[in-house]
């Protein structure tokens, strides 16, 4: 049995996400396909369009066998720990034996080059040197690789290929590296708001679903029947979510924050506290607040994930502990009847456990007490970001649903 990794957001699950299972499978037509998916927040920091057990019936709707969910303290970090939080929860369930991902460039060869360099101690020094500038992590992480590697510096840019290569990096660090499928990403750019042809990025298509904009007989090219279906009942409803709807609670939690309490968090440094009490008394509504906050050291993209840490109350030395563990538990979300198999050699193989009904680690009551092993409080993580994404809506969705919800089967020729 060979069995595939897919790391993903399906944010939602479109046609280049149906067009990366059909190429791999040119290769490894038998290949079972796992997919670690983040949960109700994406690795940016912004609202799922839809909650997680949606997206991942969706993917088992269209060829993926069974989603697991990435733990929020991995799937809502930078390129490099959502890369390393996904490879480790494939690694250990001990029976992947292949990652599949897409990118804008391909070469495997120099892809791996850039990854073993950015390991490099030369790299580290330079990096460190030019982060000392104030310039970003990004800007300045792709000018040295270009600068060690005498790769072009629009390579190192692309969104997809700084994934892939942190994939890399996590992978090469493995005992046992799994083997790699690099797939070129069609048409659509990540950023692209154009449909082109059959295909489109998932950031168009959230565009045009918040924009109102949205052209229905365009979007059946771009995406499967069934995520066809199920956008078009949001779009009728309006029930989309909207991070806005969170502002009160930040700017409530920070207006009565302590000095000390803040520094803990993860993400704030370097006098980062001050300017976040400031805005939180200035701002009047969260696009205000990132537009106040934003720099070159702070792009958007940290501050959406910065707000999360905020709600959450993550701190530095939680998630220090969590880096050292790696992930704990593998949760099912949704499986068809290939899934079936795999959960079974999982259950059997795998060195963490596999959850299919949460309550049986974790639940409301015990969510609240003090004392958590590190497992449980990252579990509990999960379920309050869920709480926290259904108050994203207008009305509230219902509370507890991680400790109600089962992972959803999608039974072979399931018209449903």
């Amino acid at each position: 049995m060979s069995i595939t990794g897919i790391i993903s957001e399906y944010n939602p699950f479109h046609n280049g996400h149906k067009y990366l299972i059909q190429k791999h499978k040119e290769n490894f037509p038998d290949s079972y396909f796992i997919a670690v998916m983040s949960g109700n927040f994406t690795q940016r920091g912004e609202i799922a369009l839809v909650d997680k057990w949606q997206r991942a019936k969706l993917a088992v709707a269209n060829g993926i066998d069974l989603v697991i969910e990435l733990p929020f303290v991995f799937a809502v970090r930078s390129a490099q720990y959502f890369a390393k939080g996904g490879i480790d929860l494939l690694h250990k369930l001990h029976c992947v034996d292949t990652i599949c991902f897409g990118s804008e460039y391909t070469n495997e060869k120099e892809l791996t080059f850039i990854a073993q360099t950015s390991q490099s101690e030369k790299f580290q020094q330079m990096l460190k040197n030019k982060l000392a500038n104030g310039q970003s992590y990004a800007a300045v992480t792709s000018e040295v690789l270009s600068n060690l590697t005498n790769i072009s510096k629009d390579i190192l840019k692309a969104p997809n290929t700084i994934l892939g290569i942190e994939y890399l990096k996590a992978n090469l660090n493995l005992e046992k590296p799994l083997t790699v499928n690099i797939i070129q990403r069609m048409k659509a750019e990540h950023n692209d708001l154009n449909y082109q042809e059959n295909f489109a990025s998932g950031t168009a298509i959230r565009h045009s679903l918040y924009t109102n904009n949205s052209n229905f007989s365009k979007l059946k090219q771009v995406v499967p029947n069934e995520t066809y279906f199920l956008l078009q009942e949001i779009h009728q409803t309006q029930d989309l979510p909207h991070l806005d709807y969170l502002f009160t609670n930040l700017i409530s939690k920070l207006r009565l924050a302590k000095l000390d309490e803040l520094t803990k968090i993860y993400g704030i440094r370097e006098g980062l506290e001050y300017k976040l009490l400031k805005t939180a008394n200035e701002a009047i509504n969260l696009q205000d607040f990132f537009q106040k906050l934003k720099s070159k050291r702070y792009p958007l993209t940290n501050l959406q994930r910065l707000t999360l840490y905020l709600l959450l109350n993550i701190t530095k030395d939680l998630i220090q502990r969590f880096d050292d563990t790696g992930a704990l538990y593998a949760r099912v979300l949704a499986f068809n009847d290939r899934g079936t198999e795999l959960l079974k050699q999982m259950k059997k193989n795998a060195s963490i456990p596999i959850i299919t009904k949460t309550t049986s680690y974790l639940d409301s009551k015990k969510r609240c007490q003090q004392k958590l092993t590190t497992f449980e409080e990252m579990l509990a993580i999960d379920t309050y970001a869920t709480e926290l994404y259904n108050l994203c809506f207008n009305p509230f969705k219902p509370y507890g649903k991680d400790f109600t919800t089962s992972p959803y089967y999608f039974k072979t020729n399931n018209e449903n």
